[in-house]
């Protein structure tokens, strides 16, 4: 099979049809100027990049070491907020689980309110919270009407939860139960499971392997000590980070960023974890009976993390890749709804995961063709036109990253964290110059076709050979358009 194809043809045919409705939109303009007009091979043009006007990013430290940003948007009478922490699982220790367990606290109540007058309060203004943790940090967002007399006693509730934990004896009982409970889930998970076994061959003995939620021996080792001073060390304003998108002045963000940081526990910024380099690893499979009607198959190898220099290039190749696999497994051969392939932001270990459901019947010649489709394009590289394509992709993506308040709230996390420049375009105009031949040298740097370690959980049925794919279809302009009513 040649890799160097245009992308599958529901992504041109939505291509195309964007190119009509600018065809149609050019000579509507010009037919007063020119007299006879002649209209020019559809799929000859080069589409062109919507122009978007980003929104501005204020940043600014505080006295305490916390970095906030900001962006001011008054098209709702909203604001969004986020603070991080550098709190993460990889901060364990020698304390499965305690990080997790330190964050479950915080939905347990207050020092001055239970878990239930605290719900109400923040009720009672509309106001709504989340948390989460990963490997690398927690955090805490808020959502809420930015008129003072709902902003200001939504701030006072979410400080108090913040900075007067209450961690009381009762609320561990229940988080360490509601962990236990989760690990048992992720024991019967095929998606967890697999994800494990992948990452303790990878990153055997580090932090990034053991699961965020510890075990059952060391949830039950954790006492009241080790939680008050996780707390103290983990959840200072040197460790923190804030995000505030929406209806408020520069001044009003730079007040409410202030009295949130004031209210923290002083104290440094905690060090990285040091990650020790991932081993060089060959191919590996492991199979996990299961019995379900198809099989999960999941392969991955260490990537890059991303502030790495080549973290672009890698990252434009996954996208073109995925791409790939999907053109050839799903079109193609329809043996998959879809094929999942990412790498994630990490300061740390980042392995790109590529996963699929498919009929177990075809579970190994899934995993030997993708093997032997990344080898092909290791070898290869992106051809001119899967790049241009990607490249188009992504600047008409671009408005999306700043069409919400939660969307900008998500890139400004991921700009902060990674310290990177401070505009919403970065990332898209890092892999806008980028070649083929650079894409290809990075792949090559730090990937190998024989190093994925790869799990399949399914019934263990006798093998078929792969679908013959399907005969392409000739992609036309009146194809992509919708049917006459």
């Amino acid at each position: 099979m040649n890799l160097n194809k245009p992308l599958p043809v529901a992504a041109r045919c939505a291509l195309y049809a964007a190119l009509l409705l600018a065809l149609v939109t050019l000579c509507t303009r010009t037919q007063a100027q020119a007299p006879a007009p002649q209209l020019q091979s559809m799929l000859e043009l080069s589409p062109t990049a919507p122009v978007t006007r980003l929104p501005a990013i204020k940043a600014w430290k505080l006295a305490q070491g916390t970095r906030v940003l900001f962006v001011e948007n008054h098209n709702l009478a909203m604001f969004d907020l986020q603070i991080s922490f550098a709190a993460g699982s990889n901060q364990d220790g020698d304390s499965p689980g305690l990080a997790a367990t330190v964050l479950s606290l915080f939905n347990e109540g207050s020092a001055l309110k239970d878990a239930n007058a605290l719900a109400e309060g923040f009720d009672r203004l509309g106001v709504a919270l989340g948390n989460g943790i990963s490997k690398e940090q927690s955090f805490f967002t808020l959502r809420s009407l930015s008129a003072p007399h709902i902003r200001e006693p939504a701030m006072h509730l979410f400080t108090e939860m913040l900075a007067r934990p209450g961690f009381t004896v009762e609320g561990q009982r229940r988080v360490k139960n509601e962990l236990l409970t989760q690990l048992k889930k992720d024991h019967d998970d095929p998606h967890a499971l697999a994800r494990t076994l992948i990452y303790d061959e990878l990153y055997p003995g580090q932090a990034v392997a053991r699961s965020r939620y510890g075990t059952a021996e060391s949830l039950e080792r954790i006492d009241q000590a080790q939680l008050v001073n996780f707390y103290r060390r983990a959840y200072t304003a040197a460790n923190a980070q804030i995000v505030i998108v929406g209806d408020l002045t520069l001044q009003q963000a730079q007040t409410l960023s202030r009295s949130l940081a004031n209210a923290l526990p002083a104290g440094p910024a905690l060090t990285r974890p040091h990650a020790v380099a991932a081993p060089s690893t060959r191919g590996k499979t492991v199979h996990i009976e299961d019995e379900a009607s198809h099989t999960l198959l999941m392969m991955a190898q260490n990537a890059v993390p991303t502030q790495h220099p080549d973290w672009a290039a890698i990252r434009a190749g996954n996208i073109m890749f995925s791409h790939i696999l999907n053109g050839d497994l799903r079109e193609d051969r329809s043996i998959t709804y879809g094929v999942l392939s990412d790498i994630p932001n990490a300061q740390g270990p980042a392995p790109w995961v590529i996963s699929l459901n498919t009929p177990s019947r075809y579970s190994q010649g899934a995993l030997a063709r993708i093997k032997a489709l990344f080898a092909q394009y290791l070898e290869e590289g992106p051809s001119e036109i899967q790049l241009n394509d990607v490249k188009q992709h992504l600047l008409r993506a671009l408005p999306q990253h700043t069409a919400s308040n939660l969307e900008m709230r998500n890139e400004l996390s991921i700009i902060g964290r990674f310290n990177q420049p401070l505009t919403f375009d970065y990332k898209n105009r890092q892999i806008q110059a980028l070649t083929r031949e650079q894409i290809k040298a990075a792949m090559n740097r730090h990937l190998r076709a024989d190093g994925w370690v790869s799990v399949t959980v399914g019934p263990d049925v006798v093998q078929q050979p792969l679908p013959d794919p399907i005969a392409p279809q000739t992609v036309t302009a009146q194809s992509c358009m919708p049917a006459n009513r």
